[in-house]
């Protein structure tokens, strides 16, 4: 009987255990019912692989024209969801194209629920038919998977921690209530099935580390890590942590026979589990894993060149391991991701000084079995890391943090591990050696010879996890993706500015309320509108809410299916009203002083307005006052291109013009830090498809300031005329501005938190009229 196998703790174990496995299946089941079809990031691909093998029964292949899905990937985890799903019957050709939201992802980096679904949904309640059943089989198949690892995460707690089971559960909680580990648990994708085999083969390496090798145990590892090579290619790096294991097992004999047998029965093993998929490769694409035809279809990056890229990305890859739902568009609060940062800090700092403490008080004791099996834990992510890093350097899809999944579980244990160091001495389970290791003169798997304790920083991460899991659930994944709620006639009767004004048979405008009435640049305009739908059409209809300028100009715009995308005309029940509120954003460039009016109306795409009973097509609102911003330069910017320079405001002498006339535009730069290259200067007058219809580029200063003279702080008074075309018709038009490199590479817009915006500033809209 192990030190802790008292029946009181076992039973509290158990039950905590339990407690952990349920509430992780109920959220993961949860978080699928909130998630759209094909929302979760590559979902439509992977279950159009599904589908590939349920109609055609055979692997698909990858086209060169365009990506349909990943037949890049194994087929393990797809043939899987064929099993579970290819009886029912779905109308669906394999390769349709689901309805697009052309406006999905608005600002995606922030918080909300405006735009975040890339498509448009018809009814998929329960009870599910048809495709929508499909979907859902092989997500909750998805999640019996994803419940396998948070198990097999508990039983490697559990071999290398025996006297401390709070340690083995706590890090069964890290993995179970990582929000996008359980949301992508209830999704259609192969990244869980591929953190599964990564778990089962890290806890069997664990064992032959402790009871040393074996022809069962070469078995073993040689049918799993076969499985690994059918479900995830970048799985191969676990070849690394099995030799490890050997090699750390035999070390103590040198019986190095035992090392090539167990070298040899795996990879005999997995080439006969998984070699027929890379020689298929090998015959269709000319190399065995298909990698090169997926760069050849969604780009490749040089990896010698994206070692900025990479210091650009990680923080978007650190907030896509722990939760940034759909194709990253649904992010959680970014204090929510410094939370982490600095509770993995202190978990690195706790490990520091456990490792410290030991050294100190077994300085003389032999290389224990326990070090080894940490070693194989911090092995593991270190691999899976390594990955991560190498996947941003080639791909520009390559800063996601699914990637490290088959590290989370032993990247939690490690945490945990060293977050126990800060408990109360009182409240750990270790009187002998230092917290977290065995007492070497216990001999192998011995720990803490007394009952089981309570670990404190065990029970914050597991309640704390818990709690984020379900706010990122309710607070953010659900309201998304949500259709606007329903008023009630209190409600309606209640809204304000009624007006009761019907746009063609669709809609009628029951009310607005517009706030706040003045802004700055950068602020935002809140439109709230109450729609009463009269009718459902054959297409969808698009609102339009403008910030128009007195001079003529667009202010602002914003354009969206209703429901800020979640409730398209096509689904509305006639005689429901609903609130809607539009944020119109006001460009940090946007010129000030000025004074706008909001506009608003619905049209069809590539059609006309709906226009109201007295014809008008548009209705006018409030009015907005916009406010200059306060700075040393006018329209004050302070965008960042590249962390080499920043734009630091503009003025424009017109904003209406005629065909052929000239606007004299003037640029403020600052130097942020010395340049070698002398970047040129754009600026571009932009219509339709992005049609140039004046220019002006060279070197700043009419080519007598080349920015590599420039110093860090100096501003650079830059003018640039643009004379408008005398084709140019009339219009609204956008300035855009930036820098490129001599190489025509140009320089990326930065924002505050790192993320790339563009390759561009957009300045003041400006207005073409006709010299008629």
């Amino acid at each position: 009987m192990r030190p802790t196998d008292h029946p009181r703790s076992l039973f509290i174990v158990h039950c905590s255990l339990f407690i952990v496995f349920i509430v992780f299946i109920v959220l993961a089941v949860a978080y699928s019912l909130v998630s759209p079809l094909y929302e979760p990031t590559d979902e439509l691909g992977h279950f159009r692989y599904v589908r590939h093998l349920v109609v055609h029964r055979s692997l698909p292949v990858q086209p060169l024209d365009t990506p349909r899905a990943p037949t890049h990937h194994p087929p393990l985890y797809y043939a899987l969801g064929a099993l579970v799903s290819g009886w029912v019957p779905v109308a669906q050709e394999v390769y349709y194209e689901p309805p697009i939201n052309p406006y999905w992802g608005y600002r995606y980096w922030e918080v909300g629920n405006d735009n975040k679904n890339q498509y448009l949904h018809g009814d998929e309640r329960f009870p599910f038919h048809g495709v929508a059943l499909a979907v859902y089989l092989v997500r909750w198949m998805t999640v019996l998977i994803g419940a396998g690892v948070v198990w097999l995460t508990y039983r490697i707690g559990r071999e290398i921690f025996p006297a401390r089971p709070a340690l083995a559960v706590g890090g069964a909680a890290l993995v179970a209530f990582n929000p996008q580990f359980i949301y992508l648990s209830g999704a259609v994708n192969n990244d869980i099935l591929a953190t599964l085999c990564s778990a089962a083969i890290l806890l069997v390496c664990i064992r032959l580390v402790r009871d040393g090798p074996s022809v069962r145990t070469d078995l073993t590892l040689g049918i799993l890590y076969g499985l690994a090579l059918l479900t995830k290619f970048h799985l191969l790096a676990l070849l690394g942590l099995i030799e490890l294991a050997y090699l750390i097992a035999v070390w103590p004999t040198r019986d190095w026979r035992v090392f090539l047998r167990g070298s040899l029965i795996v990879l005999g093993l997995a080439a006969l589990i998984s070699g027929w998929w890379f020689w298929r490769n090998q015959a269709l694409y000319g190399e065995p894993t298909g990698f090169q035809r997926m760069t050849e279809l969604f780009g490749v990056r040089n990896p010698l060149d994206s070692w900025g890229t990479l210091m650009i990305e990680l923080p978007y890859a650190w907030s896509s391991l722990w939760g940034r739902f759909g194709y990253g568009q649904v992010p959680l609060p970014n204090i929510v991701y410094q939370g982490l940062a600095w509770l993995a800090a202190a978990g690195g700092l706790g490990l520091i000084l456990l490792f410290y403490r030991h050294l100190r008080s077994a300085r003389h004791s032999p290389f224990a079995i326990r070090h080894s099996q940490l070693l194989l834990l911090l092995t593991s992510v270190l691999l899976f890391a390594t990955i991560l890093f190498a996947y941003i350097l080639v791909s520009p899809a390559g800063a996601m943090g699914r990637f490290f999944f088959p590290g989370l579980p032993a990247f939690a244990l490690l945490l945990c591990l060293g977050l126990s160091q800060f408990s109360p001495r009182r409240l750990s389970g270790s009187k002998i050696a230092p917290r977290g290791l065995p007492n070497p003169r216990l001999g192998p798997g011995s720990g803490d010879p007394g009952r089981a304790k309570l670990d404190l920083p065990s029970l914050v991460v597991t309640v704390g996890m818990a709690a984020l899991a379900i706010y990122a659930l309710v607070g953010i994944l659900a309201p998304a993706f949500a259709q606007p709620r329903p008023l009630t006639e209190a409600e309606i009767k209640a809204a304000p500015n009624f007006t009761s004004i019907e746009f063609g048979n669709v809609a009628r405008l029951l009310g607005y309320d517009v706030a706040p009435t003045v802004v700055e640049p950068g602020g935002t305009v809140k439109v709230t509108l109450y729609w009463q739908a009269l009718a459902r059409p054959d297409q969808n209809h698009v609102v339009f809410v403008h910030l128009l300028s007195d001079v003529g100009t667009i202010i602002a715009q914003r354009d969206t299916y209703p429901g800020l995308g979640r409730y398209p005309t096509t689904a509305w029940e006639p005689g429901v009203a609903f609130a809607d509120t539009y944020r119109v954003h006001i460009p940090e460039t946007a010129y000030a002083p000025d004074v706008g009016y909001v506009q608003v109306g619905i049209y069809l795409p590539d059609g006309p307005r709906l226009t109201t009973p007295d014809g008008r097509d548009a209705l006018q609102l409030a009015t907005a006052e916009i406010q200059p911003r306060p700075g040393e330069f006018p329209n004050p910017v302070e965008a960042n291109f590249g962390e080499q320079v920043a734009l630091a405001g503009y003025t424009l002498d017109q904003r209406v013009v005629r065909p052929g006339e000239t606007i004299r535009l003037t640029l403020y730069w600052r130097a942020l830090a010395p340049m070698e290259t002398n970047y040129s200067v754009f600026a571009h007058v932009l219509g339709v498809e992005n049609q140039v219809w004046a220019s002006n580029d060279g070197w700043p200063v009419k080519g007598n300031g080349p920015t590599g003279l420039w110093e860090p702080g100096r501003v650079i008074e830059d003018v640039r005329d643009l004379t408008i075309g005398l084709t140019t018709p009339p219009d609204f038009y956008n300035i855009e501005i930036g820098l490129y490199a001599p190489s025509g590479d140009r320089l990326p817009v930065i924002a505050e938190d790192g993320h790339w915006l563009d390759s561009r500033v957009l300045l003041s809209k400006i207005r073409v009229v006709s010299d008629e």
